[in-house]
């Protein structure tokens, strides 16, 4: 829900500028504190996926 949410506000806020910004011009990157275990990342990695696969 988090990175569903960030995305929908980089989108709507992109959308308010003059810009011209289109989300197929778009690439993320997702980081992860070194220090996360290997649950946590692969929880965050999940989450992303089903995030995209949203689109």
């Amino acid at each position: 829900m988090s990175l569903k949410y960030l995305q929908k506000h980089l989108l709507d806020a992109l959308s308010m500028s003059k810009i011209g910004t289109r989300e197929t011009d778009l690439k993320y990157v997702i980081t992860v504190p070194a220090i996360w275990g290997i649950a946590a990342k692969q929880f965050m990695r999940e989450a992303a996926i089903e995030v995209q696969n949203t689109l």
